[in-house]
């Protein structure tokens, strides 16, 4: 709890929009962004990172029998190092597999052959899909169901940091999923943050769209 605590307040420091800035994210919504891509790999964060999830896999992303999940799947670009990374801490017992994004459509993300076929050889009992921030589910969803389809009996997505109090694409697909950190932050469509007093844009918070492509 402790680890967790400390890494929540560095959250705060280093990965949230400092107050004042907002983003647009893939949905259209406007809100503090989490950045995790910023974190550096094996820096001290990203270790910390690597460590809540290890942690949390270990006694909350469980089989049913209690068993360790067989596989641990990125959701691209955000979290497949931290998939390879958080398998590697159990000594070969899991496997770390990435997915990809479509060169020609961004939103839309796929398993590798290579993936795919571990999967079907493997069927695991349950993959784990780790996702960074959980705004939507969007991106996980389709992991999700991309292993799944591969051969995994059941799936599970951990969010590192859940913002909002549903992740509406994960609930409509019936995929379960955890939040390590559950902290539901302002966020907004277009034109409510724009009208709404306690919007971003309304209070003239500094604004950064969505790069295009």
């Amino acid at each position: 709890m402790a680890n967790l605590e400390a890494f929540r307040q560095d959250v705060v420091a280093e990965v949230l929009d400092p107050e004042g800035v907002h983003h647009e994210f893939v949905s259209g919504m406007h809100g503090q962004k989490l950045d995790y891509d910023n974190l550096e790999t094996h820096g001290p964060m990203y270790n910390r990172w690597v460590g809540v999830n290890v942690d949390f896999i270990r006694t909350d992303a469980l089989t049913e029998d209690g068993e360790l999940p067989g596989v641990i799947v990125g959701v691209a670009n955000g979290t497949n190092r931290l998939a390879l990374d958080v398998a590697r801490q159990f000594d070969g017992s899991i496997i770390g597999l990435v997915s990809e994004k479509d060169p020609e459509n961004s939103k839309h993300l796929y398993l590798p052959e290579t993936a795919k076929l571990i999967i079907g050889v493997l069927e695991p009992e349950l993959a784990i899909v780790l996702e960074d921030v959980g705004t939507t589910g969007s991106n996980s969803v389709q992991v999700a169901e991309a292993s799944l389809e591969a051969g995994a009996k059941n799936v599970l997505v951990v969010v590192t940091h859940q913002r909002r109090e549903q992740l509406e694409r994960l609930d409509e697909a019936g995929i379960p999923h955890k939040a390590i950190i559950l902290d539901p932050l302002p966020t907004f469509k277009p034109e409510d943050c724009a009208t709404n007093p306690k919007g971003f844009c309304a209070r003239g918070w500094e604004f950064i769209p969505r790069p295009k492509g």
